[in-house]
């Protein structure tokens, strides 16, 4: 697997971190990303996960041993897909790829796909048949 190189997204998965992103909103929702190869397939809620006013905190602990994660996904209150200084940090601890969306959650254009240095990556949704 190449973390610079072109990933997909299931649709259920895409519209999954959407929708939870709009209902937890105002908060910051995170989540860990399940995949194989380029593709994220599933996303993984972790148990006392908190989500909370510029922030979203994921008890590493409560992480279970699973090799097909292969990132984190957390939303931003705001307009900014930027990944801050703590996000930096935070991805080196959960995997190679890293989503984060921006309000108002609404498509493809509110969601960016980074690497651990915070480079860009490019994503798209597959259709599910």
């Amino acid at each position: 697997m190449v973390a610079n190189s072109n990933f997909k997204i299931k649709k259920s998965a895409f519209e999954f971190i959407l929708g939870l992103s709009r209902e937890v909103y105002p908060k910051e929702f995170t989540g860990l990303l399940r995949g194989n190869g380029n593709m994220i397939t599933e996303i993984l809620v972790i148990p006392a996960t908190i989500y909370g006013d510029g922030f979203a905190s994921i008890r590493l602990d409560m992480v279970p041993i699973d090799k097909s994660i292969i990132g984190s996904v957390h939303s931003h209150p705001g307009y900014s897909d930027k990944p801050s200084l703590a996000d930096l940090r935070h991805f080196k601890k959960t995997g190679w790829i890293h989503l984060i969306l921006r309000y108002p959650y609404s498509g493809i254009n509110d969601i960016t796909l980074y690497n651990n240095n915070g480079e860009k990556i490019e994503l798209e949704v597959e259709n599910e048949h």
